[in-house]
């Protein structure tokens, strides 16, 4: 294809996917709009009062859907276990896959999904989601497709990942917008640092570092910085346990 039809084609499906009334639709108006043959999103982690909450829409025929949850091959399938992992998009054909799927992957197959496919990680502020398009077009022509729509793709994966959390929550997204700079002056106080401590770990004054907890804590709407750490842990802004950071 060329760029002039490239462009052509994102306009109209970020158009369409902001159009979209719901995620189920939105990721319809994309396998459509690219001629993809089936498209999935997972919001790995919501934050609800003290449930996480899945939330999955997909493309995949019902027949794949409910064999997938009968023999609970979430525990099993690559694609997803990678990531939950990955930082960066990932072509299908980069994952090793273990013997123990196999017979998965081969059973995916008996039900019409295709061998490639191309899958985006959308992180943001607490939450880890994956999207993933699948395509039984031959290796070369999927490579060549992947090339060229990548950028966009992941353009509009951040885009419907807008979508499922507005779909799920509404204006009132429970998880609120830290700082860089504010997650890890909590982080270190989660672990036990004073503000002295905090300040020579991140090269800031003590005075810089009260100014963060002091925010993050408003932001949190917690009265002390214990209650902050508390309540960042359980929206898992923070990883307490952890010592290489936030």
């Amino acid at each position: 294809m060329h760029s002039n039809d490239s462009s052509a084609t994102f306009r109209i499906t970020f158009a369409g996917i902001q159009a979209a009334p719901n995620v189920a639709e939105a990721i319809e108006v994309l396998r459509t709009n690219y001629g993809i043959d089936f498209i999935t999103y997972h919001l790995c982690q919501t934050v609800a009062d003290v449930v996480d909450t899945p939330f999955v829409r997909t493309t995949y025929p019902d027949s794949w859907v409910s064999r997938y949850l009968m023999r609970d091959y979430v525990k099993i399938d690559p694609i997803f276990h990678e990531g939950l992992i990955r930082q960066m998009p990932f072509d299908w054909r980069e994952i090793e896959i273990p013997e123990a799927a196999y017979e998965f992957c081969a059973d995916a197959g008996r039900h019409g999904l295709g061998n490639n496919g191309f899958s985006i990680p959308v992180i943001t502020k607490s939450r880890r989601a994956l999207l993933s398009l699948n395509s039984s077009k031959g290796d070369r022509e999927w490579s060549n497709i992947v090339s060229e729509r990548r950028s966009e793709w992941v353009e509009l994966a951040f885009l419907i990942h807008e979508k499922a959390v507005f779909e799920l929550h509404g204006d009132h997204d429970p998880v609120p917008l830290l700082g860089a700079r504010e997650v890890e002056c909590l982080h270190w106080s989660a672990l036990g640092k004073d503000t002295k401590d905090i300040a020579a770990v991140l090269g800031l004054s003590s005075h810089t570092v009260r100014s963060y907890i002091k925010s993050a804590r408003f932001k949190l709407g917690s009265a002390t910085t214990s209650a902050a750490t508390a309540r960042a842990a359980h929206l898992r802004l923070i990883h307490p346990y952890s010592t290489t950071g936030s």
